[in-house]
């Protein structure tokens, strides 16, 4: 984790009751220093985390699927906010499958003791995927440079 006691989540849902519940929640924790932001509005929500950059993002997948996909996609591309781990609050146990998400939760089964083991292993998984997507884009060019010069040699 942090070197830190606090750690920022900002949690993104529309039901004012469910968010307010969950950060509630969070505050009452007593292995770590949870503080919470709260946005209902993808839009607003995304210019929240360019500025204050959180430590997790936790999304409710109350929204629709293309504007979540539209708003983790945001946040991979930009280089500050690529590395932060989202985890996706779920209300049913159905598979759905979005690129950028590292972890889930069930909204019945939530509590801050989850959110807790899950940050500190969306963290590693986090870092471990940026890491291994570098290397891929990394090799990809070089491999493109490689076939390129071989083209060059056996055509001239």
């Amino acid at each position: 984790m942090e070197n830190s006691d606090r750690y920022n989540i900002f949690l993104i849902g529309n039901n004012p009751q469910e968010i307010s519940t969950m950060e509630s929640n969070l505050s009452k924790y007593h292995r770590m220093d949870f503080i919470a932001d709260v946005g209902f509005d993808l839009r607003d929500s995304l210019s929240k985390v360019f500025k204050q950059k959180p430590n997790y993002i936790l999304l409710d997948d109350c929204y629709p699927l293309i504007q979540v996909r539209r708003f983790i996609q945001r946040i991979r591309n930009n280089r500050q906010t690529e590395e932060i781990p989202i985890a996706l609050l779920k209300s049913s146990n159905r598979h759905v499958r979005i690129d950028g998400i590292q972890d889930f939760f069930l909204k019945d089964n939530f509590s801050a003791d989850r959110l807790f083991h899950g940050i500190k292993n969306s963290r590693k998984i986090r870092r471990t995927q940026i890491v291994l997507y570098r290397l891929n884009k990394k090799r990809r060019r070089q491999y493109q440079n490689l076939k390129y010069s071989i083209k060059n040699l056996f055509s001239g």
